[in-house]
């Protein structure tokens, strides 16, 4: 198990956190795993949780018509949930479920996180600096989604994120790319 430390090291790069507002912080933290076959969040669940990924990787799920596409995916040193229904406590429109065999991760209730915000003095700060990451990572995805085509799409992900070719079945990737399995074959073929 890792030491909620790596977390520390998360918000000191954001603010100037001190040792009481961490200890308030680390108190409410709890450590959980989940094993491949587990569901994290369900669709039509209200989200929680907000977690720390420190070992493995998940995928967020939407599943239209019985067809799941992948939405995203979170590696150990980010924060992850079905952050949308976190944060208006509504019923989540997406599943995250664990990629890889083992997953480990802390992770803090909502209710806990608001006596955060209340009660530290740069907990409200580390809050719109992580809502400002999530809308970046959705609007980068957006763009990456809109504007590439198949063969662009499995380069960029190639150059940014070669972890993700080596750790994610193939249908997954394909899923995330919005391409068909059969199409990402043939795209990494032409470039071997």
């Amino acid at each position: 198990m890792e030491s909620p430390d790596s977390i520390r090291n998360r918000f000191d790069q954001m603010v100037d956190m001190s040792d009481d507002d961490w200890n308030y912080f680390r108190e409410r933290l709890h450590y959980t795993q989940f094993q491949r076959k587990d569901t994290i969040t369900r669709f039509g669940q209200v989200e929680n949780r907000l977690y720390f990924l420190t070992q493995g990787i998940v995928r967020h799920i939407v599943n239209s018509k019985s067809v799941e596409t992948t939405l995203a995916f979170s590696f150990p040193g980010q924060f992850f949930s079905s952050y949308s229904s976190f944060i208006s406590r509504q019923p989540s429109i997406y599943e995250i479920r664990p990629v890889t065999s083992e997953i480990g991760c802390y992770y803090i209730g909502y209710d806990s996180l608001q006596d955060v915000y209340r009660n530290t003095q740069c907990g409200e700060k580390i809050g719109r600096l992580a809502a400002e990451q999530q809308f970046q990572k959705k609007s980068s995805r957006e763009i990456f989604l809109l504007t590439l085509n198949p063969r662009e799409k499995y380069l960029q992900l190639l150059d940014e994120q070669p972890h993700l070719i080596q750790q994610i079945p193939l249908k997954h990737l394909a899923s995330y790319l919005g391409i068909t399995p059969e199409t990402l074959s043939r795209i990494r073929s032409s470039i071997s």
